[in-house]
C-alpha cells in the first residue's frame, strides 16, 4: 500500500466509527473530493478490498470521473 493511500485509510478508521452509520457514505465520499484537491490521485490507490463504505465511495468516486469525462467529450 502507497503512503498516501495508508495516510487515507488510516483518517478514514479514525473518524468512522465516530459518525453516524448514515453519514459515513458521505462522509468518506468528501474525503476522496479533499485529498484529489489536494494532489491525490485517486485513481492510483489500491485501496479496494480494505473497507466497505470506501469501496463504496470509490466506485461512486470513478462512476463521477467517467460521468464528467464524458460531458467533457460531448462538448467537442
Amino acid at each position: 500500500m502507497t503512503n498516501d493511500s495508508k495516510l487515507l485509510l488510516d483518517l478514514w478508521e479514525s473518524v468512522r466509527d465516530l459518525l453516524p452509520a448514515n453519514k459515513r457514505d458521505n462522509a468518506i465520499l468528501t474525503f476522496l473530493r479533499l485529498f484529489e484537491e489536494y494532489g491525490f490521485e485517486i485513481s492510483e490507490t489500491d485501496l479496494e478490498g480494505e473497507d466497505n463504505y470506501l469501496d463504496d465511495a470509490l466506485e461512486i468516486y470513478k462512476d463521477d470521473l467517467l460521468e464528467e469525462d464524458d460531458e467533457v467529450e460531448e462538448d467537442y
